[in-house]
C-alpha cells in the first residue's frame, strides 16, 4: 500500500511540475536520454543549441525512472532525442507524446538492425554514425536556416567516426574470436562488428540464477577468458566472484559515459589484454 502511494505521490508531483512549465520552452534546448547521447549531439548541433542529459552519470536509464525535476527539464526542450527502446523511453514515450504535442521527439536509432531488441545500439562507431544522420535530420527539419551546418558537422563527425573505427580495427585485430564476460550485456553492437564474444552475467533483464552463474563460469573456462567487465551501475560482486573462479581481471567500463571515443578505446584495450 504505501508502495502504491509512493507511485501515486510521483505521478501527481510529475503532471504539477510539468502543468507549471508547459508555456516556458526555450527554442534552443535539447534533452537526449544518457550522456553518449549529448556527446554526438553536441558534434552535430554546435553552439546552435544547449543539449542536456535527462539521466546524469552514475544513473540507469533502463530501471530507474526520472524524478519530477528531471521531467521538468524535459518539459522546457525543444526537441527529446531518444536512444529508442531504452527502458524509460519505453514507459513514457507516450505520456510525454500527449501532454507536450509540440516537443519534436525523434528516435534516433531509426535504421539500426536491432540485436534480439538490445537498446544498446551507440556501442559501435558504425551504429554511431546513423544515430548522428538521425540527429543531423531532426535538427535540419526544426531549423532549416542552419542545415548547411549540421550537414557540414555530420560529414566531419561521420569521418572522424571512420578514423576510429578503423583504429578499434586494428587494435582488436589480434583479438577476434576472443570471448569476455561481461555483468550487463551491453556490448553486443560493438561485438558483433569486431567479431567478438560476448558472455553476460546478467540474464534477460534479471539477477542471475545460481544456474545461470555457473555456466557462465563454465563457458569463461573453456574460451579461456581472462577479463569481466562491470559497469558502476551494477553489482561488481558478482563479478568478482567469477572473475576469481576463472583467474581473470575485473575492469570497470562505462558505456554511459560522455567520453564515448575514449570508453570504445578503453573497452578494446581491456578485452584485448593478454595474459
Amino acid at each position: 500500500m504505501i508502495t502504491i502511494m509512493k507511485q501515486i505521490i510521483h505521478i501527481l508531483s510529475f503532471f504539477l511540475f510539468l502543468s507549471c512549465t508547459e508555456n516556458r520552452i526555450p527554442n534552443n534546448v535539447i534533452t537526449v536520454t544518457i550522456e553518449p547521447y549529448r556527446y554526438v549531439t553536441e558534434a552535430i548541433a554546435g553552439d546552435e543549441w544547449q543539449v542536456r542529459t535527462l539521466f546524469p552519470k552514475g544513473t540507469n536509464p533502463e530501471t530507474t525512472e526520472p524524478s519530477p525535476q528531471q521531467m521538468v527539464a524535459l518539459a522546457n526542450s525543444r526537441i527529446y532525442m531518444l536512444v529508442g527502446g531504452l527502458g524509460f523511453e519505453n514507459v513514457w514515450r507516450e505520456k510525454i507524446e500527449s501532454m507536450y504535442p509540440s516537443l519534436i521527439i525523434a528516435d534516433t536509432s531509426n535504421g539500426i538492425e536491432r540485436c534480439g531488441g538490445d537498446p544498446h545500439v551507440w556501442t559501435s562507431p558504425d551504429n554511431m554514425a546513423v544515430i548522428a544522420e538521425n540527429i543531423c535530420s531532426t535538427l535540419c527539419r526544426a531549423d532549416s536556416v542552419n542545415s548547411t551546418h549540421y550537414i557540414s558537422r555530420l560529414q566531419y563527425f561521420k569521418h572522424k567516426l571512420s578514423n576510429i573505427d578503423s583504429r578499434l580495427s586494428n587494435r582488436l585485430y589480434n583479438s577476434k574470436g576472443k570471448a569476455f564476460v561481461i555483468f550487463h550485456p551491453s556490448l553486443t553492437y560493438f561485438s558483433n562488428l569486431y567479431s567478438l564474444q560476448q558472455i553476460a552475467i546478467e540474464h534477460e533483464g534479471k539477477e542471475p540464477s545460481v544456474a545461470h552463474i555457473r555456466a557462465v563460469i563454465d563457458s569463461a573456462r573453456v574460451k579461456k577468458v581472462d577479463v569481466v567487465l562491470v559497469q558502476e551501475e551494477f553489482d561488481r560482486k558478482r563479478a568478482e566472484v567469477i572473475a576469481n573462479e576463472i583467474g581473470a581481471t575485473v575492469v570497470e567500463v562505462d558505456p554511459l559515459s560522455y567520453n564515448w571515443e575514449q570508453q570504445m578505446f578503453h573497452i578494446a584495450d581491456c578485452i584485448n589484454k593478454v595474459r
